[in-house]
């Protein structure tokens, strides 16, 4: 019992975590550098690979965090495969956002995700 509510506080904050500052750098972008996000009213591939790079250092510091709430005495690569299915499904089930990024980057995106978290867990648990 414990342990599940200890996963379910990773994951959650392993998820915020994440997205919030995936969300607070596509801002912090697009309003200081517009012309590198959009030119003729598409996105520019330069940004696309940005975004790649950006959501990788995001899973990282989120799979950090969920590290840090499990620790080793809850199941810890439970949480980072939980963390890792929770992200990866978003991701695949939001079709609005697929279809600007394209099939390329969205499964470039899904191997920043596995790298980022474990990345996160190792650095965390070494």
């Amino acid at each position: 019992m414990i342990t599940g509510a200890f996963l379910l506080l990773a994951i959650s904050l392993g998820y915020l975590l994440t997205v919030g500052l995936s969300m607070a750098a596509t801002f912090a972008i697009t309003t200081s550098l517009p012309d590198l996000v959009a030119r003729d009213y598409r996105i520019t591939p330069r940004y696309k690979f940005l975004q790649d790079g950006v959501w990788l250092v995001c899973t990282a510091i989120g799979g950090y965090a969920a590290a840090l709430v499990l620790g080793t005495d809850h199941s810890p690569w439970i949480g980072g495969m939980a963390l890792m299915v929770v992200l990866m499904g978003v991701l695949w089930t939001n079709t609005w956002e697929m279809r600007q990024r394209g099939v390329g980057h969205q499964m470039l995106m899904s191997l920043a995700t596995v790298a980022g978290v474990t990345a996160g867990f190792f650095l965390r648990l070494r």
